[in-house]
């Protein structure tokens, strides 16, 4: 591998989306083994579409301050408390919460550019607050306003989510996206 080529990779990523009771995302917990393909790997820069967001870090690593990103994204570094040797792995968790000013759009993507060998993703509702529809998708980018390039309808299990794990992905964006019933849109107070 040239200096050039990826310092980690992703060999294990779950993630967590829970949807409230206003119809907004409240919280999104990441479970993520990097591994070094590199030398003295020292961050992880996890990248997120909302300005309305804050990264706190539970376990793994520090969180560095956010900063303006490629194509509108911002980015946190995630520092580990040493760097790795080649082939060492890392295990972070880390919990996205939200300050909603605006209405997100009713989805929760992962872009993966790069190869991701094990991921999971789960998005979670409210009981009382329900979509009317949920589907797996994919994205034909990753910036915010990327298009649905494909999607099959998900039903939702006795615990109000819906999950699907893939063995392998790379070059796509993937996830979940939801359409509220007529009327009962979310709303920011």
């Amino acid at each position: 591998m040239t200096e050039a080529g990826p310092a980690h990779r992703t060999v294990a990523l779950h993630e967590f989306h829970v949807v409230g009771p206003t119809g907004l995302p409240v919280r999104h917990r990441t479970v993520q083994v990097v591994r070094a393909l590199r030398p003295g790997v020292a961050s992880y820069t996890f990248r997120f579409d909302r300005r309305e967001a804050s990264v706190r870090v539970l376990r793994g690593a520090m969180a560095g301050e956010p900063r303006p990103d490629v194509a509108g994204f911002t980015a946190v570094e995630l520092r580990f408390p040493r760097p790795l040797a080649v082939g060492e792995t890392a295990s972070l968790e880390y919990e996205t919460e939200f300050a909603w000013r605006s209405v997100p759009p009713p989805q929760v993507r992962r872009a993966a550019r790069q190869k991701v060998e094990r991921l999971e993703m789960r998005v979670a509702f409210t009981p009382g607050r329900l979509p009317a529809e949920v589907l797996w998708a994919v994205w034909d980018g990753y910036e915010p306003g990327a298009r649905l390039r494909a999607a099959e309808r998900v039903d939702l299990d006795d615990e109000h989510s819906a999950h699907r794990f893939t063995d392998e992905i790379e070059g796509v964006t993937v996830g979940f996206a939801w359409r509220w019933p007529p009327g009962q849109e979310p709303r920011v107070a």
